[in-house]
């Protein structure tokens, strides 16, 4: 069951009926995956990526991060000694669309065109993008680890762990497939806007340790975090779903509803008990 579109079992079960009947469900009722439907399916996951996010945290608060520094330090020397122009522009474009103003300024945005269209999905936008901040501040303040000083081609303020910049991209760009599900009935965009979602992240992400302003295991870190904090978004997305449901939830459950009628058998007319006889009456 995919939760993060749909908000009943029922719509999973529609979706398979009325494929095979020809018709198509809206991909914002039932998209082919949600966050929640992937790791919620796979507890062993979540419970690793926990694991992961604890381990690193607390290897990084140790001593400035001095264990994580066996892979992380030849990492970005190795990254920064393959540097090229071509690169370097590349990744400083990728690094902008994870900015904190630029995801505010489009989270923002996104919120506002979204919202006559489905209140749950820009109400999604909205904590996405306002309780990242927020989030990132606690864990930093916690963490509180110096930055790489190498050769960094941008400043970078703050502590290191975990990668703000990728956090940011997770909570804008990772609620992409979202939005265009609100616009298109057809899967096969939906399923591009994942791959550009992904896409953006992960270059994003590698952006930060091109540029010379986080380590590699910050990076890593940013990316559990993120997760996490999609599958908290997912929550928060069901449920105001289920307080302000959109008009294509409306049309889905009313298609649910006249499936359900269709599949039921007619009723039998009622028959009528055979008029008796008197016993000993001739013919």
């Amino acid at each position: 069951m995919p939760p993060l579109m749909e908000t009943t079992s029922a719509a999973a079960a529609s979706t398979s009926a009325t494929s095979s009947e020809g018709c198509v469900c809206h991909v914002h009722t039932a998209p082919p995956f949600t966050p929640s439907s992937v790791l919620l399916r796979r507890r062993r996951l979540l419970i690793a990526l926990g694991v992961l996010l604890v381990a690193l945290a607390t290897a990084a608060a140790l001593r400035n991060g001095q264990a994580l520094l066996t892979w992380d330090e030849p990492i970005q020397r190795e990254v920064e000694a393959n540097r090229t122009s071509a690169l370097n522009d590349m990744f400083l474009a990728l690094s902008r669309l994870g900015s904190t103003v630029f995801v505010l300024i489009a989270g923002s945005l996104g919120a506002i065109l979204t919202w006559r269209r489905c209140r749950a999905v820009a109400t999604a936008l909205l904590v996405a993008t306002f309780a990242r901040p927020a989030i990132e501040f606690i864990v930093k303040g916690l963490v509180g680890r110096d930055r790489p000083d190498f050769d960094r081609l941008v400043a970078g303020t703050g502590s290191s762990f975990p990668s703000g910049h990728v956090m940011a991209a997770i909570a804008l760009w990772g609620l992409l497939p979202v939005v265009v599900a609100l616009y298109t009935r057809r899967r096969a965009i939906w399923w591009a806007s994942v791959g550009v979602s992904v896409t953006l992240i992960a270059g994003i992400a590698a952006s930060r340790v091109y540029l010379g302003v986080h380590w590699f295991s910050d990076v890593t870190a940013g990316l559990v975090v993120g997760t996490f904090f999609l599958l908290g978004v997912d929550t928060v997305l069901v449920r105001a779903h289920r307080r302000y449901p959109c008009k294509m939830l409306a049309e889905q459950a009313e298609r649910e509803r006249a499936q359900l009628e269709e599949a039921q058998p007619a009723r039998a007319a009622p028959v009528e008990p055979p008029e008796k006889v008197p016993v000993g009456s001739g013919v």
